[in-house]
């Protein structure tokens, strides 16, 4: 009788010091992507237009990312810096952290005439890679829609002109582009705002 309840009390020790791990484990992935906040907002959701929200993004694409952010691979401002603080352990919790997140698009204005001339132009030109009207996060690149007006133009910015990596296809899309063709895309993906058509089946 002793023993089975001493090996009742192991059994329950050890499932609490699993369940402590695992507490610790989500609370450490909170911590790391609370450091974010500042610019990406709280869970990803971003505040300041001239930063991406990142909630719901891809896995793969996330650690990729920052990833050639401390390697120097792409451009940036501050984020490659910020990057060369986290351990590839680090990225990889924050990662999980944010895919699961809801994706919210940004609340803004935009020019429907616009947006509607940019609907054309992703679908013929962007579709294949940005699917879904760029709601679906790929694992080679985040949302478009949804994310606000001048991180957008930043974004095309960094591409055209400060040799962001990118396939050959849409280097070559983006070279064919007008100015007014890049803003009706931007329009397009700002005027993107129904939290729903940001749900996929996975």
């Amino acid at each position: 009788m002793r023993g089975n309840t001493i090996r009742a009390a192991l059994i329950a020790g050890l499932l609490t010091v699993g369940a402590s791990a695992a507490a610790d484990e989500m609370t450490s992935a909170e911590l790391l992507a609370f450091q974010c906040a500042g610019c990406h907002g709280f869970n990803g959701h971003s505040v300041g237009p001239a930063t991406p929200s990142i909630a719901g993004i891809s896995k793969e694409y996330f650690v990729q990312a920052m990833l050639d952010y401390k390697e120097g691979n792409r451009y940036a401002t501050i984020m490659d810096r910020i990057a060369w603080g986290y351990s590839e352990a680090e990225i990889e919790a924050m990662a999980e952290f944010f895919a699961a997140q809801p994706y919210r698009p940004a609340p803004q204005d935009f020019d429907a005439e616009l947006a509607a001339r940019g609907a054309a132009i992703h679908d013929s030109n962007c579709n294949n890679c940005h699917s879904e009207g760029g709601t679906y996060p790929e694992y080679d690149s985040a949302q478009l829609a949804g994310q606000w007006v001048p991180y957008l133009e930043d974004a095309f910015q960094d591409f055209i002109e400060h040799g962001r990596p990118q396939p050959r296809g849409m280097q070559r899309r983006l070279a064919d582009f007008s100015d007014a063709d890049v803003q009706a895309l931007i329009h397009y993906y700002a005027s993107q705002q129904d939290p729903a058509a940001y749900v996929h089946a996975d």
